[in-house]
């Protein structure tokens, strides 16, 4: 795996013998009834995992949360199904790579089909997972808001242990983040802020943290979950802190440097947390024991479009570059040892009981060292195309600028997905902090579909029964969303996307239903209405509330929260 030289010949020849093998013999494929290969040291996937059981079979809710769920069918197979011919993935040397390599003193590594294994799954399976844990012999996977389940002893689809929309005792599921392999079970942590435990003996989830209410704070931000034996981390991006708690009492807390929160991984007494700078794509790791930073532990600067941490008892995992690059940290001192050469379109990646890499792309896993477990899996659960968290139907949207000003906002509280506790709900858009009547802009050339120029404020009471809804669903509905939009206009654009531009004071007269805009029109003009603010003041919250929706799902669903902010700028900007 490490890449110093050309291959030989023998091992093409080699290759091609065991390409004939699998596509004769799937189950030789599957890895069933071979011996046991080298420790392997790279997984595609973040997060452990645990044994698979079925999925929780409570009926659902009477209402359910907003339609931004996945529109899969959880079906399930028992057995792969293999396709004519064995999956392949390439991954050619890259100089720039092994330059950095030798300029900061580390191993190269880079994988390869003669060496790492590979399951391929039905296309749409999983698109762009967050976070892979893995347990004994079965891994899971955070992709589209769906905690799936895969027998790593043998190759099959997966199974939906958790998606949105199902009911956790009696609370909606909105979208979970991140997910967490505890010694008592897989834990999963809602965009609202709940974490929800499976047992590992148990079909059914519980309830083990509600925070969707507004508390003691109502505009904190959890966006990474791990831990340590019984006792759990919580990482927070708004006020910047990490949290231990155990059955549900927080025991400690400390604060952050000012820097957007990516990840958060604990080994031993041990925790590691990835942070991304406020104003660029660096990013830095840091270690604590018992809340104090360990100045001893230093890595080079080297972090770049952090994205997911994994702590093991040897070595500190960090996938950056977008998911490009895997570096690896002494756990003590944070030297760096070995540079990963990723293969395309990893995302996640996860650690096995004995301490091997497993990793995790589009409708992938790479499991290195172990080169026999190679086959191709049919059928299972999948997603249409496109989904709103797929990197390459983000990266090929054009034609957009920004609907007003240079800058989105800087708090990842006033990003699409962030939790709105006092509607119990979460955020789905960007705002734009200006001041009263400040224009507002067609985003991109596109026809009218809705501009409410009849818009009425609504009296404090209103406000008070969409709250009152709020508490009694235990999520915000679709009919309170719109409410809370106030006054706005919706633009359809040809690439499929539409725009929503919200809580807007006033609405040019020429933007009519069914109109022809071009980029850069004038729309309307900033302001609070449907905004709780509005009740105080027409200047008090005022702001340009701006949305990108596919189909159902808006733009920044399903993706970590540096990751939203990203493909925003990236969209809006050009960046």
């Amino acid at each position: 795996m490490k890449i110093t030289t050309t291959q030989p010949v023998c091992w093409l020849a080699c290759l091609l013998a065991l390409l004939t093998i699998v596509a004769c013999n799937p189950v030789a494929a599957s890895g069933e009834g071979q011996p046991p290969t080298a420790v392997s040291t790279a997984v595609l996937t973040a997060s452990p995992a645990a044994t698979a059981t079925s999925p929780a079979t409570r009926p659902a809710p009477a209402t359910l949360p907003p339609p931004a769920t996945p529109t899969a069918a959880p079906t399930t197979a028992a057995t792969a199904t293999p396709t004519a011919l064995p999956p392949q993935f390439t991954n050619p040397p890259d100089e720039a790579l092994a330059q950095t390599a030798v300029a900061f003193n580390a191993e190269l590594i880079r994988p390869e089909m003669g060496d790492t294994g590979l399951w391929q799954f039905a296309p749409g399976t999983f698109v762009h997972p967050l976070a892979l844990v893995v347990r004994e012999d079965a891994a899971y996977l955070l992709d589209g808001g769906r905690v799936l389940a895969f027998d790593l002893a043998q190759p099959a689809p997966p199974e939906v242990l958790l998606a949105p929309g199902d009911d956790v005792a009696g609370v909606p599921v909105i979208e979970p983040l991140d997910i967490f392999a505890a010694p008592d079970g897989l834990l999963a942590l809602d965009r609202a802020g709940d974490v929800y435990r499976r047992d590992w003996g148990a079909a059914a989830w519980a309830l083990e943290r509600y925070d969707r209410p507004i508390g003691d704070t109502s505009s904190h931000y959890y966006v990474g979950l791990d831990g340590y034996e019984n006792g759990r981390f919580l990482l927070e991006t708004s006020y910047k802190y990490v949290m231990q708690y155990v059955e549900g009492v927080q025991q400690a807390l400390w604060m952050l440097p000012e820097a957007r929160a990516a990840d958060v991984a604990a080994s031993g007494s041990g925790v590691y947390v990835l942070l991304q700078e406020m104003d660029s794509q660096a990013g830095s790791l840091h270690l604590y024991r018992d809340t104090a930073t360990v100045t001893a532990f230093r890595p080079p600067d080297l972090i770049h479009q952090p994205r997911q941490v994994v702590a093991g008892e040897t070595a500190v995992y960090v996938l950056d570059e977008n998911g490009r690059r895997l570096l690896v940290f002494s756990p003590d001192y944070g030297q760096l040892r070995q540079i990963w050469q990723l293969p395309g379109e990893v995302s996640a990646m996860g650690l096995t009981a004995v301490g091997d890499l497993l990793l995790a792309g589009r409708d992938r896993l790479y499991f290195a060292n172990q080169p026999q477990k190679l086959t191709a899996v049919g059928g299972g659960p999948q997603l249409p195309e496109p989904q709103p968290h797929d990197p390459a139907f983000l990266a090929g949207i054009r034609g957009f600028v920004s609907p007003i000003g240079p800058n989105i906002a800087a708090r990842d509280l006033q990003m699409p997905g962030a939790p709105r506790h006092y509607r119990l709900g979460v955020h789905q858009g960007s705002d734009f902090y200006w001041s009263l009547d400040s224009p507002v802009y067609a985003a991109a050339d596109g026809v009218v579909i809705r501009a409410m120029h009849d818009y009425v404020q609504p009296f404090p009471a209103e406000f008070a029964a969409r709250q009152a809804e709020a508490v009694q669903l235990g999520y915000t509905s679709e009919e309170a969303l719109d409410f809370y939009r106030g006054r706005q206009v919706w633009i359809q654009h040809e690439n499929g996307l539409v725009s929503r531009y919200v809580h807007l004071n006033s609405i040019d007269y020429r933007v009519q239903e069914g109109q022809a805009v071009t980029q850069g029109q004038l729309i309307g003009t900033v302001g609070n209405s449907g905004s709780p603010g509005s009740l105080e003041s027409e200047d008090s919250d005022v702001h340009l509330h701006f949305e990108l929706w596919l189909g159902e799902h808006y733009i920044g669903q399903f993706l970590r929260p540096v990751e939203t902010r990203y493909w925003v700028e990236h969209i809006l900007f050009g960046r």
